[in-house]
């Protein structure tokens, strides 16, 4: 079992380094928007909450 979880390791911290560089490009992006704005917030929102939900099936392995 041991084996299974230093087999893992490697896997997790690939998926957690991406999801965290998504984060990092999803704060970028909410910040540019605050500074100029590039689209209006109904289009906004939808395109945030996409890529949030595609940060977390990443981070869950299913992305």
């Amino acid at each position: 079992m041991a084996e299974n979880d230093c087999q893992a390791c490697p896997e997790l911290l690939t998926r957690l380094g991406a999801a965290a560089g998504g984060l990092n490009a999803l704060a970028a992006l909410i910040e540019s928007e605050m500074v100029e704005p590039t689209m209006p917030w109904r289009d906004l929102l939808p395109q945030l909450a996409l890529r949030a939900r595609n940060l977390a099936d990443q981070a869950q392995g299913r992305y």
